[in-house]
C-alpha cells in the first residue's frame, strides 16, 4: 500500500468517525463519509469494501486508542492512587461526552446484545482488570474482592453517564457540560470509591467485634 493509499484510508477513518458523532452510528452512511472526507464511493468501496467493515475497523482503532490512553494513566509512577484513579476516570468520562457516538457504537452490543465478548466489551474489562489490579498493590491493606466490587459499581456508574448524560434531568450546575465540570465529576467518584472502602473496612470490624 502506497503513502497517498495511507493517506486517504487514514482520512476516511477520520471522516467515519466526524459522522458517526453527527448521525449516529445507525445511520451513517458511504455517501456521507465520502462527502466528509472528500472522497466518492469507489474510493471508500477500494479501501474498506463495506460499510460495516469501515466502521468495524473505526471501533477497532478507537477502542485501541482508548486503551493505549487507560493503560498509561493507571501506569504512571509518583503520585498517590487517588490521583490516578480520578484521571483514569476524568479520561473515561470527558471522551465518552465528547464522542458519545463512538461510545455508543463501543457499548451497544454489550448492553443491547448482551455480548460481553465484543471488541468494546472486552477492551473495557482489560482497563477494569488493570484499574483493580493496581489499586490493589496500591492498597494492600483492602481486600482485592471489595476493591474489585466497589470500582465495578463506579464504572458502571460512569458508563450510564456516558450512554445516557441527562437521564435523570439534572440542573446544569451538576451537568459534566464541559472539562472542568467532568474533571469535579471524577474527583467525586474517586472520593467515592475511598468511602466505600473505608465503611466496608468499618463493617467488617463491626461484625468482628460482635
Amino acid at each position: 500500500m502506497t503513502k497517498n493509499d495511507l493517506s486517504t484510508r487514514r482520512v476516511i477513518l477520520e471522516a467515519a468517525v466526524d459522522c458517526i458523532e453527527k448521525f449516529g452510528i445507525d445511520r451513517v452512511t458511504t455517501r456521507r463519509i465520502a462527502q466528509e472526507a472528500g472522497t466518492n464511493l469507489a474510493s471508500i468501496n477500494y479501501h474498506f469494501r463495506t460499510k460495516d467493515q469501515l466502521v468495524a475497523e473505526v471501533l477497532t482503532m478507537t477502542i485501541d486508542h482508548m486503551l493505549e490512553d487507560v493503560f498509561a494513566e493507571i501506569e504512571v509512577q509518583g503520585i498517590p492512587f487517588r490521583q490516578i484513579l480520578e484521571n483514569v476516570l476524568f479520561y473515561l468520562i470527558d471522551g465518552g461526552l465528547r464522542f458519545p457516538g463512538i461510545t455508543t457504537g463501543h457499548l451497544y452490543r454489550a448492553v443491547v446484545e448482551k455480548d460481553y465478548d465484543s471488541p468494546g466489551a472486552v477492551a473495557i474489562r482489560k482497563a477494569f482488570d488493570r484499574l483493580a489490579a493496581r489499586a490493589t498493590e496500591e492498597l494492600p491493606e483492602e481486600e482485592p474482592d471489595r476493591v474489585r466490587f466497589v470500582l465495578s459499581h463506579l464504572l458502571g456508574s460512569i458508563m450510564f453517564t456516558m450512554l445516557a448524560p441527562n437521564f435523570f434531568k439534572l440542573k446544569k450546575l451538576y451537568q459534566p457540560l464541559d472539562s472542568p465540570r467532568r474533571r469535579r465529576l471524577a474527583e467525586e467518584y474517586a472520593g467515592m470509591f475511598f468511602t466505600s472502602l473505608r465503611s466496608g473496612q468499618a463493617a467488617l470490624v463491626s461484625r468482628t467485634a460482635a
